[in-house]
């Protein structure tokens, strides 16, 4: 007899615990991150329990199933799968409000749910929740659990593999004439998936995805309903719609979770501390200038510790190998033997520094607070709090940065976010060389007056867009999970995580790419490219002419152009082959140029290859033009 199989689609708001639960529940290792928008695409899994199979999808953070975003279309779409035989809604049971907003919106849609409240550890030291009053308010299994502890994570599984899911009998008692609108439609639709009265409130609130799936003349009726609703009630049916569901949810919390009588904790209280203005522009100076510190003083520790293990262990054999071979082979191989040391040494020491501080701001959960504390600072833009995550995400990589601009709802917001992104929020490769190679050979506070500029020109950026693309800016909504200690071996481990396809992939690139560029320089063969384009290398930049072979070959990686640096240098070192003025004119060149390969081709996917163009464009005209302004400026003085 064949094994039964189930399937189970996993639904819960950004930062409720989503990622981790399901890590929990199939064994799969998620990165899970203690901030909004880190699930953008979905992962699934199989486990098997009880003699059942259970196929489970982990779908989009999503604060709504109304289509508003690229997260709420994939998760719309994996909840019509008729395949479904559960739907587990996850929330956190230490800030339920919003997260039973969402549960309202699955159970209207008539689909069997589980609500299943994680973070339950923590929230008992807050709150006192009448569990069993929950599950027979809203007519669904309630089970609390923490993907932290596994608490209940048992339970949870057992539920679903004896087919506990339940389509509940609860609905939201929307106003008069929103339900006298939802009963006129119910009478038009026909067979659906979804419950009729799901189906005709996402019609009210004009959820596209519904839409599209309804006969024309049935479409027509449900536009001039929402246009009568919105003229009668002088907003769009949506927000009504939105503001009875959050005043259910707040009327059900009140009945089925007290606040315990304790004292503030300290975690609390360092929490205000980090959203009050006062003290919270402060702390956020505050850990920016240590990340700062740490990057240069840190990284500049490691790169000379790894440097002198690579001469120990392969660099000086690579030399006395090369110095009996002579001729062009001595050159070549001395050449790549020093653009391998530059890789490891100003790269990898500088990107890991980097990437261990981001994963304990992330572990932390103080990533958030800073997004709360920017949200006021954000709207000057048009935007919110939110689009600091992006690019928070963007120092580490541009790549997951533009996938992580999903999370934000319009495509105006997106063009901002990503244009920011791309001309001003340098990603660790960037920051290697601003730190790595200005930093060392110019000095530090030049380095710091790069991001300096590059913090003028992310506002700049914001202002001009927010100008000409006018419209006003979303609201933030962003749930703030607990101030813990992070977990080293979860630091590392998303460390590792994000560091190891620099091994896997940028390296042998780098490597192979060293040797091509040094075959070349052997043989003069660079000079068709060199000479055409030294009007802008040494007319504009003042910098040598070879240097935009370092340019160009950045484009494909950004790590690369630190690499072909030293190739072009050979014989001479670095401080031999430009003068400190010269380090900085390319550190900010670097900083503002193009995006990499990578980066362009999932900006092509994500808002279209006009617009990356442009933007890609733009970029490198602005990088030659603020490097032309730094290099007449050190002519001047």
């Amino acid at each position: 007899m064949p094994e039964k199989m189930l399937q189970v689609a996993l639904i819960g708001q950004p930062n409720v615990g989503k990622s981790s639960l399901f890590s929990r529940l199939t064994g799969v290792g998620v990165i899970s991150s203690n901030y909004s928008g880190t699930t953008v695409e979905f992962e699934e899994s199989v486990i098997k329990r009880n003699g059942v199979n259970v196929r489970v999808h982990d779908l989009p953070g999503t604060y709504s199933i109304s289509g508003n975003s690229a997260d709420e279309d994939v998760a719309i779409r994996m909840l019509s799968d008729p395949d479904n035989d559960a739907v587990v809604l996850v929330a956190d049971a230490t800030n339920l409000e919003s997260s039973l907003v969402l549960c309202f919106e699955v159970m209207e849609l008539g689909l069997p749910v589980i609500l299943a409240l994680n973070k339950f550890d923590a929230s008992k030291k807050r709150f006192d929740t009448d569990v069993d009053a929950l599950s027979n308010y809203l007519g669904i299994p309630v089970i609390p659990v923490s993907a932290k502890t596994s608490e209940g994570v048992d339970n949870l599984a057992d539920a679903i593999c004896a087919g506990k899911a339940t389509v509940s009998a609860f609905q939201v008692k929307y106003s008069n004439y929103i339900e006298r609108s939802i009963t006129v439609l119910i009478k038009l639709l026909g067979e659906t998936r979804f419950s009729k009265r799901g189906k005709a409130v996402k019609l009210l609130e004009g959820t596209q995805d519904f839409i599209d799936g309804v006969p024309d003349d049935v479409q027509e009726k449900a536009e001039i309903i929402r246009n009568s609703l919105k003229e009668l009630l002088g907003e769009s049916p949506n927000i009504e719609i939105g503001r009875d569901r959050y005043a259910h949810s707040d009327i059900l919390i009140k009945t089925v979770q007290k606040k315990t009588q304790r004292p503030q904790t300290r975690a609390e209280k360092i929490s205000d501390l980090t959203i009050a203005p006062i003290t919270g522009v402060p702390i956020l100076a505050a850990i920016f200038a240590i990340m700062f510190l740490s990057i240069i003083y840190l990284g500049e520790y490691l790169s000379g510790a790894v440097e002198w293990t690579y001469d120990v262990c392969i660099g000086d054999f690579i030399d006395n190998l090369a110095g009996s071979l002579g001729g062009n082979l001595e050159l070549i191989l001395i050449g790549i033997n020093g653009s391998i040391r530059a890789i490891l040494s100003l790269l990898i020491a500088y990107i890991l520094v980097f990437y261990l501080i981001l994963g304990v701001l992330e572990d932390s959960g103080y990533l958030p607070r800073a997004v709360v504390l920017l949200d006021s600072l954000m709207h000057k833009f048009g935007l919110h709090g939110g689009a600091f995550i992006p690019m928070m995400v963007g120092i580490g990589c541009n790549v997951p940065a533009i996938l992580a601009t999903r999370s934000i709802h319009s495509r105006r917001e997106r063009l901002i976010v990503i244009s920011m992104i791309v001309m001003a929020v340098p990603c660790s490769a960037q920051m290697a060389i601003i730190m790595g190679v200005t930093g060392k050979y110019a000095g530090v506070e030049y380095a710091l007056a790069i991001l300096v500029m590059l913090l003028v020109l992310i506002g700049i950026t914001g202002l001009v867009l927010n100008k000409f693309l006018k419209s006003e800016p979303s609201n933030l909504a962003m749930e703030l999970p607990d101030l813990v200690m992070p977990q080293a071996k979860n630091v590392l481990y998303k460390t590792w995580e994000r560091i190891k396809d620099f091994f896997i992939i940028a390296f042998p690139m780098l490597v192979v790419g060293s040797v091509v560029v040094e075959i070349l320089l052997a043989y003069n063969a660079l000079n068709i490219i060199v000479d055409p384009l030294s009007f802008i290398t040494v007319g504009m930049l003042g910098l040598p002419a070879v240097v935009i072979i370092a340019f160009l070959v950045g484009i494909l990686r950004k790590e690369m152009s630190v690499a072909l640096l030293v190739i072009l240098a050979a014989p001479l070192t670095l401080d031999q082959f430009m003068t400190p003025e010269q380090f900085v004119v390319f550190g900010v060149v670097m900083a503002v140029f193009m995006p990499c390969l990578a980066t362009f081709t999932v900006m092509g996917r994500e808002i279209g290859w006009k617009d990356t163009a442009i933007i890609a464009f733009v970029s490198m005209a602005v990088a030659i033009l603020i490097g032309s302004l730094f290099n007449m400026i050190f002519i001047a003085f």
